[in-house]
């Protein structure tokens, strides 16, 4: 039980971190703000498309192993999605 319990807030920890990283302001010269917030939220639904997948073909025999799992999948989905989000921002030229 004490490793759900820490598995579960190293989760919510992780999140956390991700949401703050998450509002970095992408600029890129002579490009206005509207162009950039376009551009972030294509790079944000590839990255999306790109790890829609990620523990879908996991089936858990216990209910905390089944929550662990969704867990730990939720957590490496949304760090995937972050680094490909940022990768996506740099190859359009944003810093």
């Amino acid at each position: 039980m004490n490793t759900r319990i820490l598995t579960a807030a190293f989760a919510v920890s992780l999140m956390l971190a991700s949401c703050a990283s998450s509002n970095k302001q992408w600029v890129k010269d002579g490009t206005p703000r509207s162009e950039a917030d376009q551009a972030l939220a294509d790079c944000k639904y590839q990255a999306e498309a790109a790890t829609i997948g990620i523990g879908g073909n996991t089936r858990s025999k216990t209910w905390g192993g089944a929550v662990s799992d969704g867990i730990a999948d939720g957590v490496v989905r949304g760090m995937d999605e972050a680094e490909l989000t940022k990768s996506c921002m740099m190859a359009k030229g944003f810093a």
